[in-house]
């Protein structure tokens, strides 16, 4: 055994007490001022003063600690012993104390900002975890006064406040909300709390029990990192779960995004409180799908999904309403589109959109309405603000012929191409081609089609492997006869902003490829970075910023929670769908008053929702009713229903 010398023994004793906090440093200096006291007043005694041992250890304390005697004292000796006690006394006194108690006060400075006290708050808003959807949420809930407006509806709290659970709370992170324009002043209702979901210690610290709503988003996936994210989702629910059930509450209402649509059971098995799911991979190929069949379709979203600006879909209970027909109460809407309503079934509540004018309203029906702000989904008040009666029969509207073809070009790959494939799939009158270019290997990505679903595996998919964006990775005439082309955002890659970076450099290219070309394929890219929605919108290209419908959809669903069903119904293959029609398709010249148009679709079976017009073709939703287009209407934005195929 090796015997440490009596100098690193001491002074790995005194590192023990310096490191267990302030109060032990403080401690260890009161001893150093303590021994420097007796030393200077046993020097000062040997000098030959006459003043007793005490009087003596006292002098020296008196002359460390407070510099103004110094000039007070007479005789050489004396004088010496008080200038190296006033000298230690500045070094050791001062400088130690200052020095501890600013350490102490920069750690609990640093302590208060990681946010580890409990939050003192009730029905608010927990987002778990700091990643690509959380500004865009705290934008829409609490940024947005329409979202504040129907929070305090929905639950009756007048002000809406944000609590944010992060595993990295920094200055950067609180940096980033002042700053975050969608915010600005709002940005103090939001607090930071530190610590992960799987903690019982941080679910308690965030209020998680005490509020109105949990939202639950995931970040950008990486290639590995599916199961991860939606099994630490799942962890989560039963830890909140959990610790409810331990303090003899009800969990609360639950707002959670999966990746994996196939893993739902297992959340909803995991947590007995109200919860919905977003499954976002589903979701997200849902929405492409609708844009490859129907181009233009992502303005409609991008402006019903969002609480900031334009129109939205909202709910309203039917209230006075109740019995009178569809037809009799649209007209009491005059700044509102009435789309259908929501009706209890056997117990569940089921979305029933476009339906017939003829449709009774009952007492629990809520109205599905497209309207800007709730204060347009009351009631006229007089008779002289109501609009005429509109007729709406029951739609014949059938889906494309069986057979009909699709050639779709899609460059890249990412966790979501099975999903997508199995989704065309399920458009069983359509035959889809598809070519997948991508640098992944080929084999693994057709264990990941043939494994995810059988439906899946039938689309026919010719493989390529190469680097689009490499010169000779894709030629002009690869091109050639294709409905759409799909730039998918890479899961490849370290972050969404180099993920964008491949998708709108490979639209250059594409771009490139197709100049002087008369006839042009759609042309639709994925973003994974909403910093670059504004880019692709200058573009003039169609694009899906997959955070940003998420985040929309998350924050949505915490308002409204009947809202995801309605979603559900326009996203999937059937019922109700969003398309746009020429105006000569219901026998109109395009230059009509709104109304007038609004009479036309609904004698057709179907819901006008809005049109698009001028020469940037802008969709322009729930217009004045009294509005003409005097620069001509190109296409109108329907509600319509999809029955069986005709053969």
């Amino acid at each position: 055994m090796i015997k440490l010398p009596l100098v690193d023994r001491l002074k790995f004793i005194v590192e023990r007490q310096f490191v267990k906090g302030a109060g032990f440093q403080l401690l260890i200096v009161a001893a150093v001022i303590g021994l420097m006291a007796l030393v200077g007043g046993i020097a000062l005694r040997l000098g030959g003063a006459g003043e007793s041992f005490f009087d003596a250890v006292w002098w020296a304390f008196l002359r460390m600690t407070d510099p103004g005697y110094l000039g007070d004292d007479e005789g050489a000796w004396r004088r010496i012993v008080s200038t190296v006690l006033t000298v230690s006394g500045y070094v050791v006194f001062l400088g130690a104390l200052v020095a501890i108690m600013t350490q102490w006060l920069i750690a609990r400075m640093r302590e208060f900002e990681r946010g580890l006290t409990p939050v003192a708050m009730r029905q608010h808003v927990v987002i778990v975890g700091w990643t690509n959807r959380t500004l865009p949420l705290l934008r829409e809930l609490v940024g947005s006064e329409r979202a504040r407006e129907q929070f305090q509806s929905g639950f009756g709290i007048r002000r809406l406040r944000a609590v944010v659970l992060s595993e990295n709370v920094s200055p950067a992170q609180a940096q980033a909300l002042r700053v975050d324009s969608g915010l600005g002043r709002l940005a103090r209702r939001v607090v930071l709390r530190f610590g992960s979901p799987l903690e019982e210690e941080a679910i308690h610290r965030a209020g998680c029990l005490n509020a109105a709503v949990v939202i639950m988003p995931t970040d950008f996936a990486g290639a590995d990192s599916l199961v991860s994210a939606d099994v630490a989702t799942i962890r989560s629910l039963l830890s909140i779960d959990a610790r409810a059930g331990r303090h003899g509450q009800e969990p609360p209402l639950v707002v959670a995004e999966l990746q994996d649509i196939r893993r739902i059971d297992m959340a909803r098995s995991a947590y007995r409180g109200p919860l919905e799911i977003v499954p976002s991979d589903d979701a997200i190929s849902r929405l492409l799908t609708q844009n490859v069949l129907h181009p233009g379709l992502s303005a409609f979203y991008r402006e019903v999904l969002t609480a900031r600006e334009g129109n939205e879909i909202l709910l309203r209970r039917a209230g006075n309403l109740a019995g009178a027909t569809l037809k009799e109460a649209t007209g009491q809407f005059p700044g509102a589109i009435v789309m259908g309503l929501v009706r209890k079934e056997d117990g569940e509540a089921r979305a029933r959109l476009n339906p017939p004018s003829s449709t009774r309203i009952d007492a629990g029906d809520k109205l599905v309405m497209l309207a800007r702000s709730l204060a347009d989904t009351l009631p006229a008040a007089a008779a002289g603000g109501r609009l005429p009666p509109i007729e709406r029969g029951v739609p014949r509207r059938f889906g494309a012929q069986v057979g009909s073809k699709h050639r779709l070009l899609i460059l890249g790959w990412n966790q979501r191409v099975p999903n997508l494939l199995d989704e065309l799939a399920s458009y069983g009158d359509r035959y889809f081609e598809v070519r997948l270019v991508s640098s992944s290997d080929i084999a693994m990505r057709r264990e990941e089609i043939d494994r995810y679903s059988e439906r899946a595996a039938r689309v026919p998919v010719e493989h390529v492997r190469a680097d689009f964006l490499l010169a000779g990775g894709l030629r002009a005439a690869d091109l050639e006869g294709f409905t759409s082309v799909l730039l998918l955002a890479s899961d490849r890659v370290a972050s969404e902003e180099a993920a964008d970076a491949r998708t709108i450099v490979g639209h250059r290219v594409v771009e490139g490829l197709l100049a002087g070309r008369d006839k042009r394929p759609q042309i639709l890219l994925e973003l994974a970075d909403a910093a670059n929605e504004e880019l692709a919108r200058s573009a003039g290209v169609e694009a899906v910023t997959s955070p940003l419908v998420i985040s929309h959809l998350l924050a949505r669903i915490a308002l409204q929670p009947a809202i995801r069903m309605i979603f559900d119904e326009l996203f999937t293959v059937g019922g109700p769908e969003i398309e746009f029609r020429s105006p000569g398709y219901f026998g109109l010249s395009g230059d009509e008053r709104f109304r007038d148009m609004e009479a036309a679709v609904a004698a057709r079976g179907e819901t006008l929702l809005g049109v698009r017009s001028g020469s940037d073709r802008k969709l322009a939703l729930n217009p004045s009713r009294e509005t003409h287009f005097l620069d001509g209407v190109q296409q109108l934005c329907v509600l319509t229903t999809v029955q069986a195929s005709a053969h």
